[in-house]
């Protein structure tokens, strides 16, 4: 009867230390300190602006100013946004797009002004932006 209370016993012992160590074992983390991590360690895409192709179409009250416009990325993927401008007779328009560039691709866009033909020159501005 002393060897049954006492196989009993070490039997009892051996399962609750393998249900301990089922149950209170293992995390999602294997780094037991995580670390912040600051904003400037952050990887963000960083755009560039290629190329601008600015051209004209149409005439009278039909008159456009068009630029194609190629960014490039040199940062991590993400979504950038191309930013284009036309100033005209001292007046300017304003027209974006966001694109989703890769690290390391280059995409052309196209930006369509409506103009009314004032006469003289105008000008096309284009930068980027990170949203």
């Amino acid at each position: 009867m002393k060897c049954t209370k006492l196989a009993g016993v070490i039997i009892l012992i051996a399962i609750a230390a393998v249900m301990a160590s089922a149950c209170g074992g293992g995390s999602a983390s294997t780094n037991p300190n995580p670390t912040a991590v600051a904003s400037s360690d952050i990887s963000k895409p960083s755009p560039t602006v290629l190329l601008v192709n600015a051209t004209t179409a149409g005439v009278l009250e039909n008159y456009y100013a068009i630029l194609n416009i190629t960014a490039k990325n040199e940062g991590a993927d993400g979504i950038v946004i191309v930013v284009g401008s036309i100033t005209q007779a001292g007046q300017t328009q304003r027209n974006e797009i966001p694109v989703y560039l890769t690290s390391g691709s280059a995409q052309t866009v196209k930006l369509v002004f409506p103009l009314k033909w004032k006469g003289g020159d105008w000008t096309p501005t284009v930068q980027t932006e990170i949203p």
